[in-house]
């Protein structure tokens, strides 16, 4: 049991990892949100169509969906440093709870669907969390 025991700085580096995990995530979900099926295939022709020479909102559409792209790139640039630090925070625990933070931390997976892959009960993987966590 003393082999499970982590930091808090391990406990937090786990936390900002699935933090982050889940914000790449939602922001690739706006990606594909704001990508109609032909949206990437206009190219600006420059023809006088509205101001710019674009479809009516176009080019709106067009600036959002770079500006989604480049804030996904930098925030996934930094959800693989976060990984890193989360990952040598888990050497040290033992096989149990390494899969749970692999999972639960790492993909960010909810309790349920933990407890399934994990084939443990939720109630299980809550108790996994708190030990994880120090709430014990």
């Amino acid at each position: 049991m003393e082999k499970d025991r982590i930091t808090e700085a391990e406990r937090k580096a786990l936390v900002r990892a699935r933090t982050q995990t889940l914000l790449v995530r939602r922001l690739s979900e706006q990606i594909r949100k704001e990508s109609p099926d032909g949206l990437h295939s206009i190219v600006p022709d420059g023809m006088p169509r509205a101001r710019g020479g674009m479809a009516r909102g176009l080019d709106a559409q067009l600036a959002k969906r770079e500006a989604l792209q480049r804030m996904a790139a930098r925030e996934s640039a930094l959800m693989r440093e976060y990984e890193k630090e989360a990952r040598s925070a888990m050497d040290r625990m033992g096989p149990e709870d390494y899969a749970f933070c692999a999972l639960y931390y790492l993909a960010a997976l909810s309790i349920s669907e933990v407890a399934e892959a994990l084939e443990r009960s939720e109630r299980q993987c809550l108790r996994y969390k708190r030990r994880i966590e120090g709430e014990e």
